[in-house]
């Protein structure tokens, strides 16, 4: 807008708006729609989405809660077990000493071996009973027949098992697995279906390690096997493996706790959540792969995971992926305390299906897609609104400032309602047709003086646009690109201290009116 003194005002309302602020409203919605579009964009594209970060957050808790119950249980099942391996030792000493024999005199002496298991048992029964686990065992490095061939690996003791496991909790019978017919019979236990009288020690790995072990705590000589199969069964189980000990402290055999693969699934069942079914397990790893084949897992109900071949680690920002035969699960994992027999450090694992949490990433982002575009749809309505309202006014004014009628309604734009209110002034106190007010005489002289400031081309285009012409009208009569018709339209605004075409149109109408228009597009001269 020219800036000069301001038109007197008749019968204008105070509170109406600037043309300026008129625009800024305007643009405001025009950029507002711009960041919706944006907004829409990424939300398209998934960069907006939250879930990754909300899954991470997620199964970090998850896996926290986890490895603290696998690492609580682990530590106390091994203190149980040094707990039984100390009763064992102790009974062990009782029962040799007061027959004043040695230990190597249970050798080829079944019903001495018998005697001492059926005195052992109730411990067994002890142990297990306050213990997290599915089975109780103890073997001492002695056969009650050494000249058989297998004799080397066969070795006196007694394994009892629950029966019939159904829940984490477990209660009814128990089984004696392994032992003598004499000891299960005197303490009113059930044979397994698949019982032999001793245990083959080649089937549990780690147990020539924890019989040439040398220390002086029981918790340093505590190994946990991998999962191995029970002999002539169906079950997969991980073992625990404490030292025992005679007075002397020579190690002559181990005791320890089972987890079988039943009740380790029992005990550890998925948990449900917004991205579907987290499984547990517990695998040792070797590098960048877990060994699955080696695992105990929790239920797998909701998921086709089996504790079968490997498990490759991909990290990532907010979560890993593992992949398993040719299957994508997301979760986390970290290594826990405990040592196993074949060294492997071992990982607790919380995991779900991939295709879990691709599903609860596709709703996330199907909604910020209709947030955004119902957000662009709001701006793009409401800028089409206000420039509609922005432009009629505009054009009311000009009617009104043509017309005679004395009982014009204002536009609410406070520049075209000064103007209009002017002539109806005028009009109502019959100015002579020569003379002009001094405030229009003062806009009209100042505005024809910034005129000779234009070249010759852009003189030429101002003619044009008070001829009626449009940009593109301008453009094919001067055979010029309409960005090079819109460069010269900054120029003149600028010369003639303008802000916009519709000003300039206000301005080049004042003008006609006044008369004075060819002076303008003249430079200044008549």
């Amino acid at each position: 807008m020219l800036r000069s003194r301001r038109l007197a005002k008749t019968d204008i309302p105070a509170g109406n708006r600037s043309i300026g602020r008129s625009l800024v409203l305007y643009w405001l919605c025009m950029a507002l729609a711009m960041l919706a579009a944006a907004l829409l964009l990424l939300s398209v594209t998934g960069v907006l989405s939250r879930t990754a970060r909300q899954f991470g957050e997620t199964a970090a808790l998850q896996q926290n809660n986890n490895a603290a119950l696998f690492t609580a249980q682990m530590d106390a099942l091994s203190a149980q077990g040094i707990e039984l391996s100390e009763t064992v030792s102790g009974e062990l000493e009782r029962f040799l000493a007061s027959r004043s024999l040695s230990f190597d005199a249970l050798n080829d002496d079944p019903a001495l071996i018998a005697e001492l298991e059926t005195a052992l048992i109730p411990s067994l029964e002890t142990t297990m009973a306050g213990s997290t686990c599915s089975g109780v065992y103890f073997c001492l490095d002695a056969t009650a027949n050494t000249s058989l061939p297998q004799s080397k690996t066969s070795r006196m003791g007694v394994y009892l098992r629950y029966s019939g496991l159904r829940s984490a909790h477990p209660s009814g019978s128990t089984a004696c697995f392994r032992g003598t017919v004499d000891a299960a019979r005197a303490n009113g236990l059930q044979l397994h279906n698949r019982w032999n009288p001793e245990l083959d020690t080649s089937l549990i790995p780690g147990y020539r390690q924890v019989m040439t072990w040398e220390g002086d705590r029981l918790s340093g000589g505590c190994l946990w096997t991998e999962r191995v199969p029970l002999l002539d069964t169906w079950e997969n189980v991980t073992l625990l493996c404490v030292p025992v000990r005679d007075g002397s402290g020579t190690v002559r055999g181990v005791c320890g706790m089972e987890l079988s693969e039943l009740y380790f699934g029992l005990s550890h069942s998925t948990v449900s959540g917004p991205y579907g079914s987290f499984v547990m397990l517990l695998a040792p790893m070797n590098g960048d792969t877990l060994l699955l084949d080696k695992a105990m897992l929790g239920s797998t109900e909701g998921t086709n995971l089996s504790a079968s071949g490997e498990m490759k680690i991909r990290g990532g920002r907010d979560y890993d992926t593992f992949i398993w035969n040719d299957t994508a699960y997301l979760g986390k994992y970290q290594i826990i305390p405990g040592r196993l027999a074949d060294g492997y450090p071992l990982a607790a694992v919380t995991l779900v299906p991939e295709s879990g949490y691709r599903n609860r990433a596709q709703s996330a982002r199907i909604g910020w897609v209709l947030g955004s575009l119902g957000f662009l749809v709001g701006m793009l309505a409401l800028a089409a609104a206000l420039s509609r309202r922005f432009s009629m006014p505009i054009t009311q004014g000009f009617a009104a400032a043509r017309s005679q009628e004395q009982d014009w309604q204002p536009t609410g734009i406070r520049e075209i309602d000064e103007l209009t209110a002017y002539f109806h002034s005028r009009l109502r106190e019959r100015p002579s047709e020569d003379a002009l007010p001094w405030q229009v005489e003062s806009l009209v002289s100042e505005l024809i003086d910034r005129a000779k400031g234009l070249t010759g081309t852009e003189r030429v285009i101002l003619r044009y646009y008070a001829e009626g012409y449009a940009v593109k009208d301008i453009s094919g009569l001067l055979f010029i690109s309409v960005g090079t018709v819109k460069g010269h339209n900054s120029h003149i605004y600028s010369k003639l201290g303008v802000n916009s075409y519709d000003s300039l149109k206000a301005y080049l109408d004042v003008l006609r009116r006044c008369e004075r228009l060819e002076e303008l597009l003249q430079g200044g001269g008549k």
